[in-house]
């Protein structure tokens, strides 16, 4: 661990620049397996042993593809199948259709939610699609398991529950200002540097409307300062650009100087910006002959938040702005209106500003690079009702 103390004023604080080993951490298994492995090991636990050579080029390939995500949901949604498939007795490789219907109701009457149910048969098609099990169709694309999935949505509706939107407050909507609004946050983060780091998080995830994934991998390089205080970010990619064409967003000159605040504190140079910052505070202890004073070390590390550790942030600024009384909840809400929130709660906030300001679903589709419009209106479609057609036209000849 090297040590390159800040220029900080108050010389009872010490900045430590480090590679991550004296933080703590949340895996105890240092040579954690890939998602590619993992997906493999998962696969390789229900394939049947009668099954015909595949292409190993042809796998790697169809992994290459793919992105870690989702690959991830697979292995895990194939971990369920198998699970069931254990306790029913049934062969999970290749799935019979009956089967999976029968696993559509069992998983319906534990009470997943419709789009679980989609996701799941949707993984499980995919898997017999590396596998060579999907000639001339996958065993998902059966009518029958189609069905089970209509009737589902039709018996329990499709509405999905959405993150808790963090939208900005009073400035741009007076209607906004109900609950946690990003105003709130910000006043609520501190002026040390973990304040520091979570003001320029949640002010440059609003602006950019970046999803977590985008949000973690921001580098101070990607940034081009404009000679109005704003400037320009360049996303290199994201969830709907796995091929890496890139994006750009604005950010407000706020954004700019929450950054520039934080990269100067911190003394970031390269790499992402926005990292884990551990706190060791020490009281002060009166010795003779003389006291030592209290002493504060922040250690900050070179790996880049996790979604687990944005959503942290979030909910410990949160209840932060709760206690310094900027934000007003009826009694006995604020346990779930903190856990509403998560690292979508800032790209939902400014879907939902935006469709207040009058901008139509198109525009902010392309804005924040949702896959369409359809996409932003069901983040915002209570908010579309005021500035659609029927609003504009209405709201001149009747007031």
């Amino acid at each position: 661990m090297a040590e390159e103390p800040a220029s900080f004023p108050d010389a009872e604080i010490i900045v430590v620049r480090t590679d991550d080993a004296a933080l703590p951490t949340r895996s105890r298994n240092a040579d954690a397996e890939t998602v590619d492995m993992r997906l493999l090991r998962t696969i390789g636990g229900i394939v049947p042993a009668d099954l015909p050579p595949i292409s190993q080029l042809g796998l790697e390939t169809a992994l290459a593809a793919m992105a870690d995500a989702s690959k991830a949901a697979i292995a895990s949604d194939l971990d369920c199948w198998r699970d069931w498939c254990g306790e029913e007795g049934r062969t999970p490789l290749p799935a019979d259709p009956e089967d999976m219907v029968r696993y559509v109701n069992a998983l319906d009457a534990r009470g997943k939610k419709p789009a679980t149910l989609a996701r799941r048969i949707a993984s499980l098609g995919s898997v017999h699609r590396l596998m060579g099990l999907a000639s001339p169709a996958a065993p998902t694309d059966a009518p029958m398991v189609r069905d089970a999935l209509k009737a589902v949505r039709r018996r329990r509706g499709a509405l999905q529950r959405q993150a808790a939107p963090l939208r900005l407050g009073k400035a741009l909507d007076p209607h906004a200002a109900k609950g946690f609004t990003l105003a709130a946050m910000l006043d609520a983060c501190g002026g040390d540097l973990q304040g520091l780091r979570d003001a320029a998080l949640l002010s440059l995830g609003y602006d950019a409307g970046l999803r977590v994934s985008e949000l973690t991998v921001v580098e101070e390089k990607h940034i081009d300062p404009q000679e109005d205080g704003s400037a320009t970010l360049f996303i290199p990619f994201s969830k709907t650009d796995q091929e890496q064409e890139g994006a750009w967003a604005w950010l407000s000159a706020d954004t700019m100087r929450r950054v520039g605040a934080w990269l100067d504190a911190s003394g970031i140079k390269d790499g992402p910006i926005f990292r884990r910052v551990g706190v060791d505070r020490r009281r002060a202890r009166k010795t003779e002959p003389e006291t030592a004073l209290a002493r504060t070390t922040y250690a900050i590390g070179t790996a880049p938040l996790t979604r687990q550790g944005v959503n942290g942030i979030y909910r410990r600024v949160a209840y932060a702005a709760y206690e310094q009384g900027l934000v007003t909840l009826p009694v006995g809400k604020l346990t779930d209106a903190v856990k509403a929130l998560s690292s979508h709660s800032l790209r939902v906030g400014l879907t939902q500003d935006l469709f207040a300001a009058g901008e139509d679903g198109t525009g902010i589709a392309q804005a924040l690079r949702w896959s369409s419009p359809t996409t932003a209106l069901r983040y915002g479609r209570k908010l579309a009702v005021r500035s659609n057609v029927a609003a504009r036209v209405l709201s001149r000849v009747r007031g």
